[in-house]
């Protein structure tokens, strides 16, 4: 006679797991298998005569549990059995069918909500964790009635084994592709902000790369790529530059250089009269030079 056992575990992950680890993990088959440490040995098949039709387009394994019957580990024995694997967008199915009569169905599924990320509705009645990831297994089990609680407390004590090397492994992952991403990185960043200052602005003895962005600044005669100045704690002062850059167009420029009188813009007979401001006679020049001077108005110093 064999009896049913309809049962729900939930095992929260830490909080560095991500969610494609874990789904990468379920739909590794192999690796699945590996993880439980029952498994003493696993290898591919074809299904079996008595699969469903779905079941036949699963993966197939035939698979090797070493059952250890007495405390202690005095006494085990290998059992081996099919079980086939599908996979689901959020986890993956399992159906083993085992000798004398035992017949599991699992599905395990991630669950949860990461910081951040919107709260899902949980299930009453199963502890789910409000915030963080977590794994949950359905398990539908037929067993020989006898064989029942010895089968319930071995099965949970291998998948809660097997969840935790999950998890462990994950974080390994996790750890390992934080690394590769900080080393693909070929400079710091502070680095590389002190580079484009000293670039942009220049360096003791180096004037800046960029010269033709500021017109009228060009680098000292004597200067050339890659060599300092004379005197290489002297900073670029390009106020020189631009000064001997004057001096040489103002010297070229000598001995062709006169003075040419621009043409009026007033015609001859709108041309203001300066002579009429000018005074007459000596009587208003005296007069002119007579009157008192403009009173300025004082101006209280603080």
């Amino acid at each position: 006679m064999s009896k049913r056992s309809v049962f729900t575990t939930i095992t929260p992950l830490p909080a560095g797991v991500t969610r494609k680890h874990v789904l990468d993990t379920f739909h590794n088959h192999v690796e699945m298998i590996d993880l439980n440490p029952l498994v003493a040995k696993r290898h591919p098949m074809k299904p079996p005569p008595n699969a469903t039709p779905e079941e036949f387009h699963c993966a197939w394994y035939e698979v090797t549990d070493r059952v250890f019957f007495l405390p202690g580990g005095v006494y085990s024995s290998k059992v081996s059995y099919p079980a086939c694997f599908h996979d689901l967008p959020n986890g993956i199915q399992t159906h083993v069918y085992a000798p004398m009569g035992l017949e599991i169905k699992g599905k395990w599924t991630l669950g949860g909500s990461l910081p951040g990320e919107p709260r899902e509705a949980v299930e009453m009645g199963l502890n789910v964790p409000m915030v963080g990831l977590y794994v949950r297994e359905d398990v539908d089990m037929k067993c020989n009635i006898m064989l029942t609680s010895f089968v319930k407390k071995t099965f949970k004590k291998s998948h809660a084994e097997l969840v935790a090397r999950l998890s462990v492994k994950a974080q390994l992952q996790e750890a390992a592709e934080t690394n590769n991403q900080l080393a693909s990185q070929s400079t710091s960043p502070h680095l590389g902000y002190a580079g484009s200052v000293h670039s942009s602005v220049g360096s003791p003895g180096h004037p800046p790369q960029h010269m033709s962005m500021f017109p009228g600044m060009q680098p000292p005669p004597n200067y050339g790529p890659g060599q300092p100045q004379q005197n290489q704690y002297q900073a670029y002062d390009p106020r020189m530059s631009m000064q001997g850059s004057f001096q040489g167009q103002h010297s070229m420029q000598q001995g062709s250089y006169h003075q040419q009188e621009l043409p009026s813009q007033f015609p001859p007979s709108e041309l203001p009269n300066t002579q009429a401001s000018q005074p007459s006679t000596q009587d208003d020049a005296k007069k002119a030079n007579s009157s008192p001077p403009a009173q300025i108005p004082a101006v209280e110093l603080p």
